[in-house]
């Protein structure tokens, strides 16, 4: 992710409906962003399909936050090695029954491999389950490791 110009860190939030139509609106307020950092075509594309993923399996497994809702957030950060940017993305939702985790799906299914595609393309990934409101929120960077997402 070659920079353009000097990035000063900077965070983006927004809060979407907890229904299917949110995943567009999510992944063209997240290019809108990317863009106007000088995230380059191809490192864009690639966070935008793991935010696709994520928000997509909030609407269909997780419940909604009080409003029905969902808060999607990206943080970028000015990277270190080789004038590399530094992007950490979050979707939050109001938890549900399982734990996100990878599977397998079988050849036949036509669904299943969304977090197998999050682990492919993110730098890392996790979950964040909290205790006090039973939120839930799932994590990924890209350019690095973690530097403002928690465990």
């Amino acid at each position: 992710m070659p920079l353009g110009s000097p990035l000063l860190p900077a965070s983006h939030w927004a809060a979407f409906a907890h229904d299917a139509r949110s995943v567009p609106r999510a992944r063209h307020l997240l290019r809108d962003v990317l863009d106007s950092a000088g995230v380059d075509e191809t490192t864009r594309a690639e966070i935008e399909v793991v935010l696709s993923e994520i928000v997509g399996n909030a609407v269909r497994h997780a419940r909604p936050l009080p409003g029905d809702r969902i808060e999607v957030a990206c943080r970028l950060l000015p990277g270190g090695a080789y004038d590399e940017r530094h992007v950490e993305i979050s979707v939050r939702d109001g938890g549900g029954p399982t734990r996100p985790a990878p599977r397998t799906a079988g050849e036949t299914e036509t669904t299943g491999r969304g977090l197998r595609i999050v682990d492919g393309l993110a730098d890392e990934w996790g979950v964040v389950e909290e205790l006090d409101d039973l939120s839930r929120t799932v994590w990924a960077t890209f350019g690095g490791p973690r530097q403002g997402m928690p465990r």
